[in-house]
């Protein structure tokens, strides 16, 4: 069972308390991350060393803070809390009087707040209620709710704490994410995005994968996050807003300033380390390429550490109305894109070890090509002159 089904499945107790033992595989899960500490290992934090369950809890407390704090601040869509009753219950829940929640609020009266402890109180038995209905229902069809026994599943990606819903679209092992962040980053880590993904577990992926070009802590300007969301993909407001939606980022009200959530976790060197691994692995052809005009015979020299890729980027950009070359942008407009054809000029046999190397080989080849076929003014789009 996946931490995240495993999450809506544990009994109160354990919701309660952040993580789950799980029989089959005599791990302790946390259900904020689905991060697991087996039973019999002991682990050390400082100078101390604790037994498996004594670390999931101190784990929890360390990297959530309180499952309170993280439960309350889950999406309405799911606590189907109003703001104003996330406020009260946290007061509450620090012990404030109801004549000193009366001044946080700075507005109300005492019987108000009264009026408003009896409402969530209200809404406690219907929730007992209708989660004794539930489990009813399910003995009834013989669908037990206390998880059964499962194989060993794999390690999974831990979700951001303020990610603003939680269901199965987080659920990633970290082979899905290799996978996706493979699939749609084809020319490096730190290169563009081939395209944005319209499935909902990938676009978390990729976006997981963007939010590591911002430094945590620091405020950036919109002109600045846009500067670094255009490098990546040439629809950079869709990738602001989404980084926003999922709870990535944060913005003042005002757009004026964007940071980094709180929480949302860098890339570790370990992962970092095994996809750099996974592209070399990866059969792909380098070289440098030439899109040609047929209608008037202009051409753009570029090139690429993936061959195979840059085409399809070229023309999405050249759709979507947001390529770099102006030149090339008009006359993608007034020809159509069947008036341009994609060929390789020459292909990277023995490629240099390691990525700036293979860069740097790149751009001799390519400035070796633009010597020669002069892609300038009424002969190209490529800038400058000769």
């Amino acid at each position: 069972m996946e931490y995240s089904e495993l999450f809506w499945k544990v009994p109160l107790k354990e919701l309660k308390q952040g993580y789950s033992y799980q029989d089959s595989t005599e791990q302790y899960i946390c259900l904020v991350c689905g991060k697991a500490f087996e039973k019999g290992i002991i682990y050390k934090a400082g100078e101390t060393l604790y037994e498996a369950e004594k670390y999931a809890a101190l784990h929890l407390a360390q990297e959530h803070g309180s499952m309170f704090d993280y439960l309350i601040g889950l999406n309405k869509k799911l606590t189907g809390l109003s703001d104003l009753q996330k406020n009260l219950l946290r007061m509450f829940y620090e012990g404030y009087s109801d004549n000193e929640i009366v001044k946080q609020l700075d507005g109300g009266s005492a019987s108000t707040i009264r009026n408003h402890r009896f409402a969530l109180r209200e809404k406690e038995k219907q929730a007992k209620l209708f989660l004794a209905i539930m489990e009813l229902l399910e003995q009834k069809n013989g669908k037990p709710r206390t998880h059964e026994k499962s194989s060993p599943k794999k390690q999974l990606v831990p979700v951001h704490r303020t990610a603003t819903i939680r269901d199965e679209r987080y659920a990633v092992t970290e082979e899905e994410y290799q996978s996706i962040v493979l699939s749609y980053f084809k020319e490096g880590l730190d290169g563009p995005l081939s395209l944005f993904p319209k499935k909902e577990k990938r676009k978390i992926v990729v976006l997981s994968h963007l939010i590591n070009r911002f430094e945590p802590g620091r405020r950036y300007t919109e002109k600045e996050v846009n500067a670094v969301l255009e490098e990546a993909f040439v629809d950079y407001v869709t990738l602001r807003r989404y980084l926003i939606e999922y709870g990535f980022m944060d913005r003042e009200e005002d757009g004026s300033a964007y940071w980094v959530k709180e929480g949302v976790p860098v890339v570790t060197v370990e992962r970092r380390s095994e996809l750099l691994q996974a592209y070399k692995n990866m059969k792909r052809i380098a070289g440098v390429y030439a899109v040609k005009n047929q209608e008037n015979g202009k051409i753009l020299v570029g090139s690429s550490v993936n061959l195979d890729a840059i085409w399809n980027r070229i023309q999405f950009e050249l759709d979507m109305k947001g390529h770099r070359n102006k030149q090339l942008q008009r006359d993608w407009k007034e020809f159509g894109n069947e008036a341009f054809a994609f060929e390789v000029l020459e292909e990277v046999k023995e490629p240099k070890a390691g990525q700036e190397e293979l860069m740097k080989q790149l751009a001799a080849m390519e400035a070796s090509w633009i010597e020669k076929l002069k892609p300038f003014e009424e002969k190209g789009y490529n800038e400058g002159s000769r």
